[in-house]
């Protein structure tokens, strides 16, 4: 039996106009705690989804002059930092799906003390996507370890 080209026709045409019916949600980015040139959050929401970006936080308490001392002090203040700024943007914690962590001439003791802080302050089960990476220095000379996250939620009404 011969396929008459009308079927295909027909089939593109439903195609084409479920399509052009389903409607695209416009883009909005948002930024948030902008300072000194850039912005610690970036909130971008489209089709429903709401994907929040964390710049890269560090050691350096809320009111402080100078970081922490040590690298696990720095590390608690870091991750406390990054939940802040989730908080900020309307998530939380639960929300983080990665991490990215740069420590200083990182070796494995480091790795061990930061991944104890990030446990003790994210407190997240299972854990989150991550990456770490090691890195010869990082925007000040006494900063250790630098903490960037991603974390992902509903769309608000």
């Amino acid at each position: 039996m011969k396929r008459q080209p009308h079927h295909f026709a027909f089939f593109l045409g439903v195609l084409l106009l479920t399509t052009a019916s389903t409607e695209a949600q416009e883009l909005k980015t948002e930024f948030l705690g902008t300072q000194q040139g850039f912005s610690h959050i970036a909130k971008t929401t489209a089709n429903g989804v709401t994907t929040i970006l964390i710049s890269g936080q560090v050691g350096l308490a809320d009111g402080a002059d100078a970081p922490a001392a040590t690298l696990a002090e720095q590390a608690e203040i870091a991750f406390t930092n990054v939940v802040k700024r989730v908080e900020q943007a309307g998530a939380s914690a639960e929300d983080i799906v990665k991490t990215t962590v740069f420590i200083k001439d990182i070796d494995p003791e480091k790795v061990q003390t930061v991944g104890r802080a990030q446990a003790k302050v994210l407190q997240l089960d299972p854990p989150r996507a991550a990456t770490w990476v090691g890195v010869t220095g990082l925007v000040f000379p006494s900063l250790l370890v630098e903490v960037e996250a991603t974390a992902v939620v509903a769309a608000e009404d």
